[in-house]
């Protein structure tokens, strides 16, 4: 049975969640986007019949995804999916880099001309260039999609940091982890805290792949979480205010801050191996040469589904909890196909899109009143963090240029010792 189908056939539960619905411009007087409707007076209930004659008109928008990972999904799957569910609208697809797009747009809008792209599927990093640089259309997504009406706040809201308000739907959700075999050992023995995974490592050495945080994303939230669960609060604080310089997240990894937790990996290091990059680490675990990883949830499940991790890999949070992130759909301000492009992103940010997304990428959903357990299958579902775990141990990420310069302090202090 197809995708679709399995997500067609689920029953799927949606909180109920009442909507101050104002279609107001975010941080504006006025949308900075051409529209031929009156986009305050949309409501959850004349969205489709108001937009669907003007997108019908329209016939065609311009999709760009900056990953590559996920153009099964939307060219075979979601983009499919949606024209067949709006037939007057057909979407053109490219694969694109992100910071090139982004400075595409930019480059647009100080020419005068139209937006080359109506829907983007951006990086949450190139989100403030953007949205400063005013190739963003200021519209509050998080709250005029009818589909979705239970978006997590912060997640709807902020890019690594930066609130944009509202701007950018997020769409993607990712969750560094820790991926355990269970065929040499069992869930209940899986240390879940620093102490416990250190006293693990000693008395396990090498059975525990640590991928190189100067390496892998895997890494770097590993010792972001570290850092988290280790440092001070004040310190953590610190790590956690986006506006700092690159000097002063130097400075700041440079001091006592980091110490700490530069004592606990160089104590770790004798009995962990530490790997150069996120599939090394899997492989370990693929090959039976390690029982315990740090990993992505969403490649562990989509390298699982793929068979080339074994079905016995099960994935979990610290209960210090770790640091996750994701990206967002964002509609250019350039678009002169408005209403065809406010279609394609409320489906994007359907059950039927969200679900079809974690079916076959592990990509979570920044719907909190969606329950995927009625749609996926056992198999499916036990690839995943388990719900309640992931509500309440995921954390966002620290600074980027804190993290930067923490994995150089990690680089001097710990690999190269």
């Amino acid at each position: 049975m197809s995708i679709r189908a399995i997500v067609i056939g689920a029953t799927l539960s949606v909180s109920v969640v009442n909507l101050a619905w104002a279609i107001e411009p975010v941080n504006s007087d006025s949308f900075n986007v051409p529209s031929t409707v009156d986009l305050a007076a949309l409501t959850p209930d004349t969205f489709v019949e108001t937009l669907s004659p003007v997108a019908q008109d329209q016939g065609e928008i311009v999709f760009y995804d900056f990953t590559e990972s996920f153009t099964p999904l939307f060219a075979e799957n979601l983009i499919p999916a949606f024209e067949e569910a709006y037939p007057e609208v057909k979407v053109r697809y490219f694969s694109v880099n992100g910071e090139a797009a982004v400075q595409q747009l930019m480059a647009a809008k100080d020419a005068g001309r139209p937006s080359p792209v109506d829907v983007f599927f951006i990086p949450n990093g190139q989100v403030r260039v953007a949205n400063e640089a005013g190739v963003i259309a200021n519209l509050p997504l998080h709250m005029m999609l009818p589909a979705a009406p239970d978006l997590a706040e912060n997640a709807a809201t902020v890019a690594r940091g930066y609130t944009h308000g509202g701007v950018v739907v997020p769409f993607h959700r990712n969750q560094t982890a820790i991926g355990y075999d269970t065929r040499s050992v069992e869930a209940a023995d899986v240390p879940r805290t620093f102490d416990a995974i250190l006293t693990w490592a000693m008395a396990n050495p090498g059975k525990l792949a640590m991928t190189s945080p100067a390496r892998g994303g895997s890494g770097s939230g590993f010792l972001e979480s570290a850092i988290l669960a280790l440092a001070s609060d004040e310190c953590v604080a610190q790590s956690q205010d986006f506006t700092l310089t690159v000097e002063q997240a130097t400075a700041w990894a440079a001091g006592e801050c980091l110490d700490p937790v530069m004592e606990y990996f160089k104590a770790l290091k004798p009995n962990v191996e530490i790997t150069n990059g996120n599939t090394d680490t899997l492989t370990l675990i693929a090959n039976g040469v390690a029982s315990i990883g740090t990993v992505w949830e969403d490649q562990t499940f989509d390298y699982i589904g793929r068979g080339l991790l074994p079905p016995s890999v099960r994935t979990t949070l610290m209960e210090s909890g770790q640091v996750g992130d994701g990206d967002g759909i964002m509609i250019p301000s350039g678009t002169e196909n408005l209403e065809a492009a406010l279609l394609f992103v409320n489906f994007l940010l359907s059950d039927e899109a969200q679900v079809m997304k974690v079916s076959l990428n592990g990509s979570r959903t920044a719907r909190t009143g969606l329950d995927l357990s009625a749609a996926l299958s056992d198999d499916m579902a036990s690839r995943l963090i388990p719900t309640a775990e992931f509500a309440e141990r995921a954390r966002p990420r620290i600074a980027g240029v804190v993290a930067s310069a923490a994995t150089d302090r990690f680089v001097a202090d710990v690999l190269q010792q």
